[in-house]
């Protein structure tokens, strides 16, 4: 699970080229993954370990030197490819389309909400398999799942259940990625009204970034609840699956109501690199070439 998307407007992305779109987004994941890291690992262990913190989190990191910061680097990447590809394709198949182009505008929330929605089904897996790769870095050594190789993780994760166990949390994957891609808008537009009331707030660039910088802080923390059970059902190692009821009863009864916002912290520093680089290119084009 990444919110990475919350921090960004398909609406801008879909007027750039879509290599550029994708590249920003990449380079967002490998600015952020440190932080990315420090989120999956605290809300992976929220309901089997004592609670662990951010200080914790860059100690152990640390022992491992450069790379314990990049821990399951390569997993995290191939969902953001996949989620990204797919949601785009979607979004640009829909766009063409006679029946949803009599929406008017077509970029609507139910319109985004479908693509987010086929984006975080088809990324399941890779999701799967990047909080498994990153969750192992907080586990003894004797207990890792070691999948390094995303291709043999994934041949593992098959062999373990088939298909059914690949997309298993498929659904509240699927409705994380929907409610962060109908959101943006409305809590977006919200913001945008809010800040306008100030001065000083001329400068486009200025009122983007800050508006990104909100809207993808609210959604990050109205989100972390849903982000942290979606955590706990990809992180599972066995067929079995535990009701998402028993995975919040647990959560309640080990750190109360609190339990559900472990990790918003580290989830709100990792958007920061994804809206600056979003914000500056999105105006860099719009300035020199889509004007």
């Amino acid at each position: 699970m990444n919110n990475s998307d919350a921090g960004s407007s398909l609406e801008q992305f879909v007027k750039m080229p879509v290599y550029v779109g994708f590249l920003i987004k990449m380079t967002a994941q490998l600015l952020s993954h440190p932080m990315e890291l420090v989120r999956v690992n605290i809300q992976a262990n929220v309901i089997h370990h004592s609670r662990l913190n951010m200080q914790n989190m860059f100690r152990l990191m640390a022992r491992h030197g450069l790379p314990g910061f990049y821990y399951g680097i390569v997993a995290s990447g191939l969902r953001c490819t996949v989620h990204t590809l797919s949601t785009y394709t979607l979004f640009y198949s829909l766009r063409d389309n006679k029946y949803v182009l009599m929406l008017k505008p077509y970029n609507t929330s139910t319109v985004l909400g479908l693509t987010g929605f086929w984006g975080g089904v088809m990324a399941t897996p890779f999701a799967k398999l990047a909080v498994i790769r990153q969750a192992d870095l907080t586990r003894s050594s004797y207990q890792r799942r070691n999948y390094r190789n995303f291709w043999l993780g994934l041949k593992c994760m098959y062999r373990k259940g088939g298909f059914i166990y690949l997309f298993n949390g498929w659904k509240i994957n699927a409705f994380s990625s929907t409610s962060v891609a109908m959101l943006y808008n409305p809590v977006s537009d919200k913001v945008h009204t809010l800040i306008s009331w100030f001065h000083g707030l001329d400068e486009p660039w200025l009122s983007d970034l800050i508006t990104m910088a909100l809207t993808g802080g609210i959604i990050t923390v109205i989100m972390t609840p849903v982000d942290g059970i979606a955590i706990l059902t990809l992180n599972e190692s066995s067929y079995g699956h535990h009701s998402y009821s028993y995975m919040c009863r647990k959560i309640i009864k080990r750190h109360g109501y609190r339990g559900f916002f472990f990790g918003w912290r580290p989830a709100l520093l990792a958007l920061v690199p994804h809206t600056l680089l979003a914000t500056i290119v999105y105006r860099v084009l719009l300035d020199r070439y889509l004007s």
